[in-house]
């Protein structure tokens, strides 16, 4: 077990916070650009997210246990420490269940988006072959042109 001070608790989890808050911030935006069909725009927040996610990684890799760590310590931590570390855990959670909000309506979107394109795709498809079984077969070439000249 790595034993942290009180504010190594706190500075983590306040480093954790602002990469959930600031993947709440880029969420905002995805959504912003998925609704005005700005693919270029979305394909650069989710670049920016993943590395957020890599810094979040980061973190969790270089201490590895901390929530058993935090578990194990918080009761003998001095309960102003413990307050602060709680509130940003909190803090934490709440962003957490908004950004997750936010992803679930950006995916929603982007699938009621793609059945659209499915729809229309199968429409144009579906003129497609109407005009091919409709198309005279038997006629030469040079009959299926109007040409008003003739």
């Amino acid at each position: 077990m790595i034993v942290a001070s009180d504010t190594d608790f706190l500075r983590i989890f306040n480093d954790r916070r602002r990469c959930f808050a600031d993947l709440l911030a880029l969420s905002r935006e995805q959504l912003r650009f998925i609704e005005d069909d700005n693919y270029p725009r979305l394909l650069s927040i989710l670049g920016g997210k993943q590395r957020i996610i890599g810094r979040l990684e980061a973190l969790t890799r270089d201490r590895p246990g901390l929530l058993a760590d935090w578990q194990l310590q918080r009761a003998v931590l001095p309960a102003a420490e413990r307050s602060a570390c709680e509130a940003a855990l909190a803090e934490t959670e709440s962003i957490l269940a908004e950004l997750l909000q936010h992803e679930q309506i950006g995916a929603d979107h982007l699938a009621q988006r793609r059945d659209q394109t499915r729809l229309q795709l199968q429409h144009v498809t579906a003129g497609a072959l109407a005009q091919r079984a409709y198309q005279d077969n038997l006629s030469p070439a040079s009959h299926r042109q109007l040409n008003i000249d003739q």
